[in-house]
């Protein structure tokens, strides 16, 4: 797919992304997936301690509340002061609007790192310096996301595949490459351990729901910003696909993908 929007010809990183997910903060909240409870064990085991954990990019908290169930203090921070308004309260996780290259933690501070679907805006030597910074010896880092739906009928299939690779192409920022190839593309600044390939992210829903979480896609908040909906013709197709004109809710699936290691040597 093309690397850029019509007219476009660098990335537009981290503050933009800030714009197009602040802006549909609410749906945000209440579409987005979140991850695989399993996970969340997994890691947990795997930090030297269970006291305090950095939510690096955490939205609206799709992975803090996880992260409560297993660590003491959650540290959640984002970008976007719109995000962090609509995230649910939880007395474990501590929200702050911060950016991943300057987070406000103190030296040697957290056993954990995770950033859920966002690493992809702000990875790089900045990001690096701020992980070595702030992680405890031995500290654990996992980067979290997940890759195109699966859906239930070959008709449905083919519509998406048009939509995603087609429809979306001239929306899609260049980091939309990152995430499609499992973050495989960027460098892991840590001793890398092999990531499971048993878990997957599961959802019965109906098309308003799907069409929901449709619209807080960082293309589709592109092509709105250009006075273009692509979800007034997505709806309208896909009513004539789903069951029951998008009244039944149907099983979709989507493979969860990520990178974890360890940031720094065990004392």
């Amino acid at each position: 797919m093309p690397s850029n929007a019509p007219g476009k010809s660098t990335s537009p990183g981290a503050p933009a992304a800030s714009r197009w997910f602040g802006a549909v903060a609410g749906d945000y909240a209440r579409y987005r997936l979140t991850y695989p409870e399993p996970f969340f064990a997994r890691f947990a085991a795997r930090c030297p301690q269970r006291d305090r954990v950095w939510d690096c990019g955490c939205g609206s908290g799709q992975a803090s509340l996880a992260l409560a169930r297993h660590f003491s203090e959650v540290i959640a921070t984002d970008a976007s002061a719109e995000q962090l308004a609509a995230a649910a309260a939880q007395e474990r996780v501590h929200y702050r609007c911060a950016s991943a290259t300057a987070s406000g933690l103190e030296p040697a501070s957290v056993s954990g790192v995770m950033v859920a679907a966002a690493v992809h805006w702000f990875a790089g030597p900045a990001f690096d310096a701020e992980l070595r910074r702030v992680a405890r010896p031995g500290a654990a880092m996992a980067w979290i996301g997940y890759l195109p739906v699966h859906m239930p009928s070959a008709a449905l299939r083919a519509w998406f595949e048009t939509f995603y690779s087609d429809t979306l192409a001239p929306w899609w920022p260049p980091e939309r490459r990152l995430v499609d190839n499992a973050y495989q593309d960027l460098t892991f600044p840590a001793e890398e351990w092999p990531f499971p390939d048993d878990l997957a992210i599961e959802r019965h829903w109906d098309l308003a729901t799907f069409l929901g979480h449709l619209g807080t896609w960082s293309a589709v908040q592109r092509a709105r910003e250009q006075g273009v909906d692509p979800l007034v013709e997505a709806e309208r197709d896909l009513r004539a696909l789903w069951p029951r004109n998008g009244a039944a809710p149907i099983d979709l699936t989507w493979p969860f993908m990520g990178r974890w290691g360890r940031i720094g040597s065990v004392p």
